[in-house]
């Protein structure tokens, strides 16, 4: 590419959003660029929760835009999608190969100079430093497939190979206990993953924050893992917060705290403390808890809707698991407004609103204009000559 063009390391959103109009003729969601961001950074694992043809496949290509050289594995659940995807990559000049049971021959590894297939493929260094993500399409089929896809189950040795490299894991449903299998089985560390999730309720509800950081079947008594939930908005926070309070027995409501800049500085300081000693559950907080507060446990970061410019979100997250050994989840929860269908179904209700206002103007002209016009009643008006 030329100079006026020279390909940016990490970029940002305005720039994955112009290369990938150019290069693919869409102009990606903002939750579609952070996938791709998150996959140029390459330090985390990545869940996508998103709907059936929301745009998930975009985002397996938009990274190659930044790595020329870059190289996408995707390991999909039926072959017929690995070929669509070899067709539609061709189709717009990108280099792609499908291999299954009958691709998978010396021919297709020749340009590697490898013998052997895939044991050797995965341990050259000149193929492996060119990896940007190993992509297991249709994520959920790696739990709900592993009693007749048996490669599921053992696919967890991969990761031994391939340690340094991130997966991204994409899928429209992936409940708790999908999911949980589905880590399971890729040996995915908790420590790693980052996820981008669809909100499935009304913000105004609540409701998804509430089913992350619950617990399945959570019921009074139970433990809650330590959770940060940012907001860009303090009373947005408060109502939130209410939610969550509402489901513990009052005795135990003052262990979920709001923490921002109308507090006073002793009473953040006394909350950070308490927090830090296990005495409160979680905070629902703004960037008053900020980058200096270091604690080693944080087992869940939420990031409340899409409000905040990357840079902030990463160190948001970067609260989760600072201890050694600690394992922690990060979440985005992102309003339906960003996804594609539900732009789509917008523009759609509002033709279908103004085809409604066009049908009733023209209805009314017609019951005017068929209206007999009544004539008011003649006069005959009489009166005396002047004499």
């Amino acid at each position: 590419m030329s100079a006026a063009h020279e390909i940016p390391a990490i970029p940002t959103v305005a720039e994955i959003r112009e290369w990938t109009l150019q290069h693919f003729g869409r102009r990606p969601c903002l939750w579609q660029c952070n996938v791709a961001v998150s996959l140029l950074w390459g330090n985390r694992d990545l869940v996508c929760i998103s709907a059936t043809c929301s745009g998930k496949t975009l985002t397996f290509w938009m990274p190659l835009l930044f790595r020329p050289d870059g190289i996408q594995v995707i390991i999909t659940p039926l072959n017929i999608l690995g070929e669509q995807n070899t067709l539609q990559l061709q189709q717009i000049g990108v280099k792609a190969i499908s291999i299954s049971g009958l691709t998978a021959n010396a021919n297709n590894f020749e340009v590697f100079k490898l013998k052997g297939g895939f044991a050797k493929l995965w341990r050259n260094p000149a193929f492996r430093s060119r990896l940007i993500s190993v992509i297991w399409d249709e994520a959920h089929c790696v739990k709900s497939w592993e009693a007749f896809r048996k490669g599921y189950k053992e696919a967890g040795r991969l990761r031994n190979l391939l340690s340094g490299v991130p997966y991204y894991m994409p899928s429209a449903m992936l409940p708790e206990p999908v999911l949980d299998g589905v880590l399971s089985n890729l040996h995915v560390q908790k420590s790693r993953l980052e996820t981008i999730r669809k909100m499935q309720h009304a913000a105004s509800t609540f409701m998804d924050l509430v089913d992350i950081l619950l617990p399945p079947r959570w019921k009074p008594g139970d433990r809650i893992p330590k959770f940060l939930a940012f907001f860009d908005n303090i009373k947005e926070s408060h109502q939130a917060a209410d939610v969550l309070q509402a489901k513990f027995p009052a005795v135990d409501r003052y262990k979920v705290l709001c923490f921002h800049s109308d507090m006073t500085a002793s009473l953040r300081g006394e909350a950070t403390a308490e927090y830090a000693d296990g005495q409160l559950w979680g905070l629902y907080c703004t960037d008053s808890f900020g980058m200096w507060v270091d604690i080693a446990d944080i087992e869940v970061v939420v990031q409340w809707r899409l409000t905040c410019d990357f840079n902030t979100l990463w160190q948001r997250l970067g609260h989760a698991a600072r201890g050694q050994g600690r394992e922690a989840v990060a979440v985005l929860l992102v309003e339906p407004k960003y996804f594609d269908e539900e732009r789509e179904a917008s523009t759609r209700r509002a033709e279908k609103r103004a085809e409604k206002r066009k049908e009733a103007v023209a209805q009314k002209a017609v019951a005017v204009s068929t209206t007999p016009h009544r004539c008011a009643p003649l006069r005959l008006l009489t009166g005396r000559r002047a004499k």
